[in-house]
């Protein structure tokens, strides 16, 4: 139960704790800190910027140039 809080409390960036953050293995720390992530940003942002195709913005003019 409390390993469901901690994750939840990412997630939602509440910033609660029952004292099991200190106690968590490495792989359990980054897995925390990217439930932080997430919930920062928010989870329709992360899905629009996975789902969304990149389109170039930049057009380089066609054009040839003398020379010589």
């Amino acid at each position: 139960m409390d390993i469901i809080f901690e994750a939840i409390s990412a997630l939602g960036t509440v910033g609660l704790s029952r004292g099991l953050t200190g106690e968590l293995s490495d792989a359990g720390s980054l897995v925390i800190i990217f439930l932080m992530f997430v919930g920062r940003l928010g989870p329709l942002t992360i899905a629009y910027f996975l789902t969304c195709p990149r389109q170039k913005r930049i057009k380089y003019p066609n054009s040839t140039l003398p020379v010589g």
